[in-house]
């Protein structure tokens, strides 16, 4: 199978609760949006870097929600699609019960992770398959 690399996003929790990270459209009323990832404490994820951006290119824009599940309520942070594809890594933490996000920037090579893609995508060509 054939690899290609992309940028990937580093995501780590160090909030010592639960983050749930959310996709939400403009216009979301409600704010629930689309659950990318949930975190548990201390763990860390991986997300290509550009995933957020391409869908605002046919969806519409779109912003990013990161709440923190506490024992006394929920906190929220909202971030801005672009940071997860300009940052590297993106460390939440609570300050103060308050969640807050740091954000490491990182060269492009050091970003790169190889992504099992492109022979799914040539296999459904050879079908006549579209979408897939």
């Amino acid at each position: 199978m054939a690899a290609l690399c992309a940028r990937m996003t580093d995501i780590v929790n160090n909030t010592g609760v639960v983050v749930e990270i959310r996709e939400v459209e403009q216009g979301d009323d409600d704010g629930k949006g689309k659950l990318v990832a949930k975190l548990q404490k201390g763990d860390r994820t991986v997300i290509r870097g550009m995933k957020f951006l391409d869908r605002m290119a046919y969806l519409g824009p779109r912003s990013i929600h990161v709440t923190a599940i506490l024992a006394t309520g929920t906190t929220k942070f909202i971030l801005k699609a672009q940071d997860f594809a300009t940052y590297g890594r993106l460390v939440f933490r609570l300050d103060k019960q308050v969640l807050a996000v740091d954000l490491e920037e990182m060269s492009g090579i050091r970003r790169m992770r190889p992504v099992r893609f492109l022979a799914s995508v040539w296999a459904n060509h050879r079908n006549g398959r579209r979408g897939s």
